[in-house]
């Protein structure tokens, strides 16, 4: 991928969350010129994946990059079930864990949930921000869904209301989803709520593990909320840039790579 389209993904990445971006968001994010951010928006509305709007651009109502949980379930199903199957090993007995939104977490939650049910653990309780992994874990284990903001396309919840919530509590393991992570940048995600909501659990949290695919490992979003040597486990797959995983490795990152064609428990 060239530089110019790995611009235009980056903007798109935060197209797909929070549906705008200003061209003051685009020159920070990509480190380029405002000519340059111009051109890159000039590119996406001739291409029918953005709209201009004073300021900026927005996502086009027909785009088939919109942010939808539902349709990135599907996207690398055996990529995140192998992580999530690799994931769910920290797991142990008494845990008091925070889970994130996205759809390798929920893959996570899933995972846990015929775990638990097999008896292989007992005493986990949960805190979640995200309705979908309310659903499979409920009927196992203690959970307390993190009330706030709700934010359909990610089917969560963020905002003030979520991290006052949060901070009144002390988690022994936080699993974390991420939307691009790089040396340079660190762990990153497409919006400032996800960032703030993050930030925070880290903080409460033990024990750092963040499930990515592939894909993810060496590209650049818009927002850091965590550096490499915040993040204990990286659980990412086979095809991941070697390079980055060997930096990060050397900050300290325990970096874990799976098979996609293995997928049992």
């Amino acid at each position: 991928m060239g530089k110019h389209a790995e611009r235009e993904e980056a903007i798109l990445s935060v197209l797909r969350c929070r549906s705008q971006i200003t061209t003051f968001e685009a020159i920070d994010l990509l480190n380029v010129s405002e000519s340059t951010a111009r051109r890159l928006f000039n590119d996406l509305v001739e291409k029918g994946k953005a709209i201009r709007q004073y300021g900026g651009i927005r996502l086009a109502q027909n785009s088939a990059y919109e942010y939808s949980f539902e349709r990135l379930m599907d996207e690398n199903a055996e990529e995140k079930q192998a992580i999530a199957n690799k994931a769910v090993e920290f797991i142990s007995d008494h845990d008091i864990i925070f889970f994130d939104s996205g759809t390798t977490v929920y893959r996570l939650c899933l995972a846990l949930a015929e775990k638990i049910k097999s008896g292989a653990l007992s005493d986990i309780t949960v805190f979640t921000n995200s309705s979908s992994n309310l659903q499979p874990l409920a009927e196992v284990c203690e959970v307390t869904l993190v009330g706030g903001k709700y934010r359909p396309k990610r089917m969560d919840f963020a905002g003030f209301s979520a991290n006052k919530f949060i901070s009144n509590f002390n988690f022994t393991k936080a699993f974390l989803g991420t939307d691009a992570v790089n040396i340079a940048d660190g762990f990153m995600t497409t919006d400032t709520d996800t960032a703030m909501t993050t930030e925070l659990v880290i903080e409460r949290s033990d024990t750092i593990i963040v499930l990515a695919d592939a894909g993810k490992i060496g590209r650049r979003s818009f927002m850091s909320y965590a550096k490499p040597q915040d993040i204990d486990v990286l659980v990412t797959s086979m095809g991941a840039d070697m390079q980055v995983v060997e930096k990060l490795r050397k900050t300290g990152t325990k970096v874990l790579t799976v098979n996609p064609k293995i997928t049992e428990r």
